[in-house]
């Protein structure tokens, strides 16, 4: 009767025991799971504006005014150059602080790529196997 007794208190202490741990594992994944939402819910970069920037290359640097305008990460962008006047940003697209799009510049493609940090961007405009370093603030939203 005593091995019953000692038996039976086993057993309901491991019951319990175990329903503690279920309880704060549960907790634990709610937690985890509201970080997850709270994540997925903080906002999103807005790149909207006119950005001034500098483009470094051998010959002379290049001047001018990327405006970027568009809502819910549908964006399209176009560059206002010192050399070659307005210039559409085709395929221009924004994920997270990251940028990118092509523009043609005396019949060649560029692609220009890069990343915002606040109102700064920096980047590169890629012409075949040249890399000229981009920098841009904002200047208004």
């Amino acid at each position: 009767m005593k091995n019953l007794k000692s038996l039976l208190t086993l057993t309901l202490g491991m019951l319990l025991a175990f329903s503690i741990v279920g309880c704060a594992t549960s907790k634990t994944v709610t937690l985890d799971s509201t970080k997850v939402e709270n994540k997925v819910k903080e906002k999103v970069y807005d790149p909207r504006g006119v950005w001034n920037y500098s483009v470094q290359t051998p010959d002379a640097d290049s001047y001018g005014v990327i405006r970027i305008t568009g809502d819910n990460g549908l964006y399209a962008a176009v560059m206002e150059t010192d050399q070659f006047g307005t210039i559409d940003l085709t395929g221009f697209t924004v994920v997270g602080n990251a940028f990118s799009g092509t523009l043609e510049v005396m019949g060649m493609a560029a692609i220009v790529e890069g990343s915002f940090d606040g109102d700064n961007m920096a980047g590169y405009v890629n012409m075949g196997a040249d890399s000229f370093p981009l920098q841009g603030t904002r200047k208004s939203n």
